[in-house]
């Protein structure tokens, strides 16, 4: 074979290994996502009211998607653990991380030297549900309304105590807010667990606290404790005649409590469309539709822009709320 000849034949061996290289290559690139099971870090222990939310949600979109989303519990130390698995994750989709108010809004505010940065290091994807909060009285007290309630810590200032799971709590924080709603001074008692508290409550040794509702839903005749008023965007099917904070005279409470879906920074726009669309539509099914109002829980579906905007307004009432009442930092 001549020089030339052989020089073409060469040329012609490299064109095809590229071509088959090629088509190798592309059908590697051009996989959809997700390709392979999702991994949801929590920031709570199995069997908790967040992680059976969670699982259930999880169970309808891993269907929407096609894949299998493998929770990932991550408890203790604030939810500062979670936050760190999720920070620290790969940016590719294939790791999702369930927060609640507290890890991108209270504790900012609350965590002296917080590793993470709650703004900059995740990215809201949607809301996964608002669990009505509200204040409930215990049973020994006798009362009825929220209005009762008001007239008994109004003339008995320092009398009436409030259960609270610490200083820094979401219990706390509605303390102080009802304290100066009511111009009279509510006794705050820590306790470390929801077992303790509401142990308290129903033998009297607290008169009242704050808590998510979704335990409460079936409390025949108040034995557990009376709920005065909710954080609702609408009354409550399973507690119809619970007025809402505006309707107890308690204003626009400002803080909320949610949990919700997010991803690492730099994890791709349009993975976080389609995980957001594809939530969306599970939750939006009448069978989850049920499991929510069940669980006093307000789906708020909407896209990963407007939730976004709602976690950055959440992140600063909750900041000047806790300045307003000097909350003390955890170091």
């Amino acid at each position: 074979m001549s020089g030339r000849n052989l020089g073409r034949a060469v040329a012609l061996a490299l064109i095809c290994a590229s071509v088959i290289g090629l088509s190798w290559s592309v059908p590697v690139l051009a996989q959809p996502y997700p390709n392979r099971p999702i991994r949801v870090i929590l920031p709570v222990p199995p069997g908790s009211l967040t992680d059976v939310i969670a699982r259930r949600i999880a169970a309808d979109a891993s269907a929407v998607m096609g894949q299998s989303w493998i929770m990932d519990n991550r408890p203790g130390a604030n939810f500062i653990p979670a936050a760190e698995a999720c920070r620290h994750a790969a940016a590719d989709g294939y790791t999702l991380c369930v927060f609640t108010t507290s890890t991108v809004t209270f504790n900012p505010f609350l965590i002296e030297k917080l590793p993470y940065n709650a703004e900059k290091d995740f990215i809201p994807i949607i809301n996964l549900g608002m669990l009505t909060g509200g204040l409930v009285a215990s049973p020994k007290l006798g009362l009825k309304t929220i209005d009762d309630l008001r007239k008994l810590a109004v003339s008995k200032p320092g009398t009436l105590n409030f259960g609270t799971y610490g200083p820094a709590s979401s219990a706390n924080v509605f303390r102080h807010y009802l304290e100066d709603r009511w111009k009279t001074k509510i006794v705050e008692v820590p306790y470390k667990g929801a077992n303790e508290l509401v142990a308290a409550l129903v033998s009297g040794e607290i008169q009242m606290t704050w808590t998510a509702l979704g335990n409460w839903a079936d409390n025949p005749n108040d034995a557990k404790g009376t709920i005065m008023t909710l954080d609702a965007l609408k009354r409550s099917p399973k507690i119809p005649n619970v007025p809402m904070y505006a309707e107890a005279g308690l204003g626009e409470y400002p803080i909320h409590t949610w949990m919700a879906l997010f991803a690492p920074a730099g994890v791709p726009d349009a993975i976080i469309t389609q995980v957001n669309k594809a939530v969306g539509e599970a939750m939006a099914k009448p069978a989850l539709t049920r499991f929510f109002e069940d669980q006093l829980i307000e789906p708020m579906i909407t896209s990963a822009p407007e939730f976004a905007a709602f976690v950055a307004k959440e992140r600063e009432q909750t900041g000047k709320m806790l300045v307003k009442f000097n909350i003390p930092k955890i170091k």
